[in-house]
């Protein structure tokens, strides 16, 4: 087992996934919402979008840390996000998303172990975790920001839970 590695997907399969591909693109499920309805915590529900994209963008910022060779600071895994604070996150979280983006179209990179196999685990590669724990991850999240902008009222089409 130390000599085996796990790779992620090719980088069209990651251009896709990270979202580039025939749904809604990240741009597109936080665009035209305001820092009021970002950070607004709807009953029975544990986040806010703006702490569900807070979340993400910590988590993307670990794995770039990773990929680049630095160590990765304490961030909270779920950061409060105040409305004023909103514009600037989104921006920057669409920011850091290129990025990744960018390095995912690398074949060179993606084969780049970060962590080595040992005797128990196989290896974790650049492509791996762009895959598992940054696409994936996103995806994920970004299923619920879609329905929380339904259940606002603030998707495209959709009325509001209380217009129903």
């Amino acid at each position: 087992m130390p000599d085996s590695l796990l790779y992620g997907a090719p980088p069209e399969t990651l251009r896709l996934l990270l979202g580039h591909a025939d749904f809604a693109a990240p741009w597109q499920i936080l665009g035209h919402l305001d820092a009021h309805l970002a950070c607004q915590r709807l009953p029975k529900l544990g986040h806010s979008i703006a702490e569900i994209v807070g979340h993400l963008h910590n988590n993307m910022l670990y794995n770039l840390d990773l990929i680049e060779g630095r160590a990765a600071p304490e961030r909270p895994d779920w950061p409060p996000v105040k409305e004023q604070a909103w514009p600037t996150l989104a921006a920057d979280f669409l920011e850091v998303l290129e990025l990744l983006l960018d390095y995912a179209q690398r074949p060179e990179l993606l084969e780049r172990v970060v962590f080595p196999a040992t005797a128990t685990e196989p290896g974790w590669t650049v492509g791996y975790k762009l895959t598992v724990n940054v696409a994936k991850h996103n995806a994920y999240h970004f299923g619920q920001i879609v329905i929380l902008r339904q259940l606002l009222g603030a998707w495209p089409g959709v009325p509001s839970a209380d217009q129903l």
